[in-house]
């Protein structure tokens, strides 16, 4: 090795590693899962076919609007905190008092009307209500599920944040759009979704992306154009769609009759397995939960 070589592999992170060095990482792999158990997402269609989520992986989800975009990652998020892990999600529509609404329909079946109701005549009972979450030892994983309002953040801010508290191994991020940068929207959504790509690569964390579809996607759907995951493309770029490691599409089911609010997943891309290119039927229920319906639809 020269002199040039040396100095290269001393400063530069892109250094040549033996394709055989891969069955080590192999063999960390499998002790990390053994070790740890595998982490599921919660979501039958990704645990079906992706088995656990793995370290440095980036997962996006892409979804027409009024899908159940920031539901899917909240859902994801809520089962990772069951399972002990701690999560952070940056997001860039919702804080902490709108997120929890969505946690108290779904635990207790109480809408924030009725809730609002309930607390201007019977302030003492809805107290109790929302006090249950915090105090009942059933609720206990919600503590493992931490905010932070990341509208206006650029890529760098978020980094930083992952940064400063590495103890958030799993995070969510919703949603890319908002991710602000100075180019176009479609150089903004490209360049972020590829930092971030490599920042999972360097960290090892576990990223979970958040996107809007583009306008031709919900065209297609509300066409009832026969489904075409190549043609589920994040909004703005079809980066996000190279650069994840799964990725995961939503839209409303176009032949759907009944008053049911049908939602197809389709698995589009999964870096970790053959199963790929496969839709599963939800049904979003009035409680803010995906409920499957049917499998390889």
């Amino acid at each position: 090795m020269n002199e040039g070589q040396k100095e290269y592999i001393k400063h530069n992170k892109f250094r040549p590693v033996k394709l055989l060095d891969g069955i080590e990482e192999i063999r960390q792999d499998y002790e990390e899962r053994i070790e740890q158990g595998d982490t599921t997402y919660g979501i039958e269609i990704l645990d079906d076919a992706v088995e656990t989520i793995r370290k440095g992986s980036i997962t996006f989800i892409i979804a027409a609007p009024n899908t159940g975009k920031s539901l899917c990652g909240q859902l994801i998020a809520v089962h990772l905190a069951k399972q002990g892990k701690k999560v952070l999600i940056c997001s860039c529509e919702m804080g902490a008092g709108l997120l929890m609404e969505r946690q108290i329909k779904q635990l207790l079946g109480v809408t924030s009307k009725t809730l609002r109701e309930l607390y201007t005549l019977d302030r003492s009972n809805a107290n109790r209500l929302m006090d249950s979450l915090i105090e009942d030892d059933n609720y206990k994983y919600l503590q493992n599920i931490y905010i932070s309002e990341t509208g206006g953040a650029t890529v760098e801010d978020i980094k930083q944040l992952m940064d400063i508290f590495p103890e958030f191994e799993y995070v969510v991020i919703d949603y890319i759009q908002r991710v602000r940068g100075n180019g176009t929207e479609y150089e903004n959504i490209t360049n972020a979704a590829r930092e971030l790509q490599t920042y999972a690569r360097d960290t090892g964390r576990k990223l979970i992306v958040c996107s809007q579809a583009s306008r031709q996607s919900n065209a297609d759907a509300r066409q009832g154009k026969e489904l075409d995951p190549s043609r589920i493309r994040g909004k703005g770029s079809g980066s996000i769609e190279e650069d994840g490691d799964v990725g995961l599409s939503l839209i409303e089911d176009p032949t759907n009759k009944t008053s049911d609010k049908i939602i197809l997943f389709t698995l589009f891309k999964n870096r970790y397995g053959s199963i790929k290119n496969v839709t599963y039927k939800y049904i979003l229920t009035d409680r803010l939960t995906f409920d499957l319906v049917e499998r390889g639809v």
